[in-house]
Order: C-alpha cells, then sequence, then structure tokens
C-alpha cells in the first residue's frame, strides 16, 4: 500500500468501508432467525425480523455503493459479487445448520410410527423420462388417526393401490412422512454447513485483504 493508495479516498469514504461489515453482519443477525424458523415450519411472525433486514440491506448498498463506486470496472464488478457473497454464504450457513439440528433431532428421537390406511389412489399428472417415454404419476390420500382424531393427506405413489390398503406412516411433529428419517441427513447437512462457513470467512478474509491493499482501511 502506497502514500498515493491513502490519499485516494476521502475521510467519508473510509468511515464507510469500516460500516460496510457492520451492516452486513446487521443484514446477517436480522436474516439469521427468518431463515432457522423458515426451514423448520416453525410458526409466528416474522416481520419486525424482515424489516430490520430489509433496513440493513438498505445500509450496506448505500455503504458499500460510496466505496465500491471509485473503484475500476474488474474491481467494481468482484466487490459487489463478493459483498453480495458474503451474507448469502452466511446464510445458508445458518440454513444448513438448522438443518443438520433437525436431521440429528430426527435420528435421536424415534418418529412416532402409526397405521394408515390409503384411500382416493388416482392418477395425479404425466412424466417424460430420458427415453423420452411418458409415464403416469400417482399419488393416494393417507389416512390414520392421532388421540382419536383423523388426519389426511396427499402424497405421490408408485402405484394405484386400492383403497383400504393398510400401512404405517411416521409423524414428524404434526406431519407425515412417508418413511423413517434417514441417517445420512447429519453428516449431508453437517458437511454443507461447515463448508458454507468456511467459504464465509475466507471470501471475508480476502475482501478485507483487498480494502487493506487499496488503502481504505488499515
Amino acid at each position: 500500500m502506497t502514500a498515493a493508495d491513502r490519499e485516494r479516498w476521502t475521510a467519508a469514504q473510509r468511515r464507510c468501508a469500516l460500516l460496510v461489515p457492520v451492516a452486513a453482519a446487521g443484514l446477517v443477525a436480522a436474516a439469521a432467525p427468518v431463515v432457522w424458523w423458515e426451514s423448520q415450519d416453525t410458526p409466528g411472525t416474522r416481520t419486525g425480523w424482515l424489516l430490520a433486514a430489509g433496513a440493513a440491506l438498505v445500509a450496506l448498498l448505500a455503504v458499500a455503493r460510496t466505496v465500491v463506486n471509485e473503484l475500476s470496472d474488474r474491481d467494481y464488478a468482484a466487490a459487489w459479487v463478493g459483498l453480495v457473497a458474503v451474507p448469502a454464504l452466511a446464510l445458508a450457513t445458518v440454513f444448513a445448520a438448522a438443518q443438520t439440528s433437525h436431521a440429528v433431532d430426527s435420528a435421536w428421537h424415534e418418529p412416532r410410527r402409526v397405521a394408515a390406511t390409503t384411500t382416493d389412489c388416482r392418477v395425479t399428472g404425466r412424466s417424460i423420462d430420458d427415453q423420452n417415454i411418458a409415464h403416469d404419476l400417482y399419488g393416494c390420500t393417507y389416512r390414520w388417526f392421532v388421540d382419536d382424531h383423523e388426519f389426511r393427506e396427499e402424497r405421490p405413489t408408485g402405484k394405484l393401490y386400492p383403497d383400504g390398503r393398510e400401512t404405517s406412516v411416521w409423524l414428524d411433529g404434526d406431519r407425515m412422512i412417508t418413511e423413517r428419517p434417514s441417517g445420512i441427513a447429519v453428516p449431508f447437512w453437517g458437511a454443507i454447513a461447515l463448508a458454507a462457513f468456511v467459504c464465509t470467512v475466507m471470501l471475508a478474509t480476502v475482501l478485507r485483504w483487498k480494502a487493506r491493499v487499496a488503502g481504505l482501511v488499515r
């Protein structure tokens, strides 16, 4: 970093450069609970969190624009890609971590299994395979009882079953799953969460280094 690099930036631009990671962190902090709750189908209002995330996003774009607009065309595009990618990767980490947590909980606690019957089986559509051959798609309504309350849910099936066919379903909370959760989901989502976290840290470090080289921050 030369004296010319340091002198090309105004005091206001330097302050904006310091505010960029603050605004990005605020965006992630506000959006992360929404990502977690939505991934888990958690009921509740998200309005306050979404408004906070929107405000943080506007602040991030405003302070980043002051600095990024002074860069060359190549660095301009790279800077915007990096500024968008860091929060996106951070939120991807949150999403994958939520899925990992859910997979661990499902593997740790045996899902409830109940008897069910299939009714109203029918053709629901058509699909084309790799050989350009059309095949019918099927679906049935699963019917089961929990604590004397009847539940119904339509799911795709491999063929048309007769009404009254006896089967079993697993229950994930109030939702039906047609098979027991696979244990492979834990390492799968765990690896994605770790990879997304590492990429977030590495990209943020690169952006910080680029800002130092440009003379924006010390």
